[in-house]
């Protein structure tokens, strides 16, 4: 079958055997080195994304790699669930599935996402960038809260976000990009609002067992970062990048998420920001709470008719 892959190392001696985890965009990207990562340690991995054809060729691409790798396994537990994140009601659906399947879920690694995308809204009026990497996460989460609680003591929400958020600016009158839309502020923005998210969050699950980390991938080569590439600057930077072997392959840009997942030394953390696997500080503007509350008074607004009285109760409550 050719040479053998090269190997993704994996944290030692931690056995996923009897975890559940939620992988969105687990078909690619990042998202597929995350799903890898988890597979290969046992876990029993929910790949959410929009194809099934794609999810399909995830699983063959997986079950490869180990095979060239030699690595002895049991059957890899894999299984496709349909996400959108540009539709609320695709979003609803994927939590009832999800809810459906009554098992413990441990670990939800929030992962999709778009950058540099040209204006546009989806099917709920809604800027691109600010559902599909932000407020679309933030439903799954909060719904899924109340059963993630009672799925055991180390139960995480890993956010995939960026360094770009140092960037984002929170202007509530052009949250959807209706006064002036950059494709780079949009993003930046969208990853600003995850980290101030993971922050409120924090404040107000501490009686819970669940634990919400943030990470920065590092600049990757995924179809994200492709995007940007019809930028000047981006083409310059990214050339430099590659030129002193700084821009990572997927495999590598998951080993933060993966990390913020497993790794013993997170247990019980939480409103962490981890880059390069080392815990580092976010911008001044996310770690404003009354910036915080007011996003997530907007926020809470926006899906309130899609949360159920169960998971605002505990919000509330822990």
């Amino acid at each position: 079958m050719g040479n053998k892959a090269t190997k993704l190392s994996l944290p030692e001696n931690i056995s996923l055997n009897n975890v559940t985890a939620i992988v969105t965009g687990a078909n690619r990207g990042i998202g597929y080195g995350i799903t890898l990562a988890l597979a290969r340690m046992g876990a029993t991995v929910i790949l959410a994304c929009r194809s099934q054809e794609s999810a399909k060729e995830s699983r063959r691409s997986i079950r490869e790699y180990c095979i060239l790798c030699e690595e002895e396994f049991q059957e890899l537990k894999l299984q496709f669930m349909p996400l959108d994140l540009s539709s609320l009601r695709s979003i609803y659906k994927f939590i009832e599935d999800v809810k459906s399947l009554d098992k413990p879920i441990q670990l939800l690694i929030c992962n999709a996402g778009i950058g540099n995308a040209s204006q546009g809204y989806t099917e709920d009026g809604y800027e691109r960038h600010f559902q599909i990497n932000y407020l679309g996460h933030c439903l799954i989460a909060l719904e899924l809260l109340p059963i993630m609680n009672k799925s055991g003591e180390d139960i995480r929400i890993v956010q995939v976000s960026s360094l770009a958020h140092s960037m984002g600016k929170l202007d509530f009158n052009n949250v959807q990009g209706n006064k002036s839309y950059s494709r780079i502020q949009m993003y930046s923005n969208s990853k600003l609002f995850q980290i101030m998210f993971m922050f409120s969050l924090q404040q107000k699950i501490t009686g819970s067992n669940i634990g919400i980390l943030s990470v920065h991938p590092g600049v990757v080569a995924t179809e994200i970062n492709r995007n940007f590439q019809d930028s000047f600057l981006w083409r310059n930077f990214d050339n430099v990048l590659k030129g002193i072997g700084m821009m990572k392959d997927c495999k590598d840009g998951a080993s933060s998420a993966i990390i913020a997942a497993v790794s013993p030394a997170f247990k019980g953390c939480s409103g962490i920001y981890i880059s390069d696997r080392k815990c580092v500080a976010t911008s001044k503007l996310s770690r404003n709470t009354g910036q915080q509350q007011k996003l997530w008074d907007y926020t809470i607004g926006l899906l309130k008719e899609y949360l159920s009285e169960e998971s605002l109760k505990f919000v509330e409550e822990n």
